[in-house]
C-alpha cells in the first residue's frame, strides 16, 4: 500500500503537467489557425485584385488592337 501512496501523486502530477500542456498547445494551434485564415484572406484579396487588373488590361488591349484596324 505504500507503494500506491507514493505513486499517486507522482502520476497526478504528470496528468496535470500533460494538461497543462496541451492546453498551451491548443492555444498555440488557434492563434497560428488564426494568423494562417488572416494571411489566407489578404492573399485571396491581393489575387481577385490581380484579376481585376488583367481584366482592365485585357480591355484595353482589346481596344487598342480595334483601333489600329
Amino acid at each position: 500500500m505504500s507503494d500506491e501512496a507514493t505513486t499517486q501523486p507522482t502520476i497526478q502530477t504528470l496528468l496535470d503537467r500533460m494538461d497543462a500542456q496541451t492546453a498551451e498547445m491548443r492555444r498555440g494551434f488557434a492563434t497560428l489557425e488564426e494568423r494562417l485564415n488572416v494571411r489566407f484572406d489578404r492573399t485571396q484579396s491581393l489575387i481577385h485584385d490581380v484579376r481585376a487588373d488583367c481584366q482592365e488590361l485585357r480591355g484595353q488591349l482589346r481596344e487598342l488592337i480595334l483601333s489600329l484596324n
